[in-house]
């Protein structure tokens, strides 16, 4: 897996997976205005310059996906990760979280929000070394769950 800066032209092909990875999600719990789903072409082009935004692409350059992250030296937040639904489950959001962990090595806690029956999430995460810190009820359908990962720094 290649990982590069996200760019304008990655916009078209990072909304149709988006899309096609969280539409299940919107189904479920109807978060029209927060769902990656609903994400609109000005506002991934936001996050983009705003964020550190990374496309994953296979080695032929076809895009497989992208990480989204925000945050400092010191703490940084996965605002969202998502892979092609039929690249899933073959090790690429490990590989991916490897990835970003790896480059920013400074970052002592590290911190995300997944939705409360996204199981697979939750292990997903936890697998990666994150615990469940709290519970943050968004409406009557969802509510998320704050995990964190506190990184010990090793001395060089």
């Amino acid at each position: 897996m290649i990982y590069r800066p996200s760019n304008k032209g990655d916009i078209p092909k990072l909304l149709e997976i988006q899309k096609e990875v969280f539409e299940q999600d919107l189904q479920k719990y109807q978060d029209y205005d927060t769902n990656p789903a609903c994400e609109t072409w000005e506002k991934m082009d936001k996050n983009i310059e705003a964020a550190h935004h990374f496309t994953i692409l296979d080695r032929d350059d076809n895009i497989l996906g992208a990480i989204d992250i925000r945050g400092n030296d010191e703490r940084m937040h996965l605002n969202k990760i998502f892979i092609k639904t039929e690249c899933q489950n073959f090790g690429m959001g490990t590989k991916a979280m490897d990835f970003v962990q790896k480059k920013y090595t400074s970052a002592k806690l590290w911190t995300l929000y997944t939705p409360h029956l996204s199981y697979r999430n939750h292990h997903f995460y936890e697998k990666m070394g994150f615990s469940k810190i709290k519970e943050v009820k968004v409406s009557d359908r969802l509510t998320l769950f704050k995990y964190e990962k506190y990184v010990l720094q090793t001395e060089v």
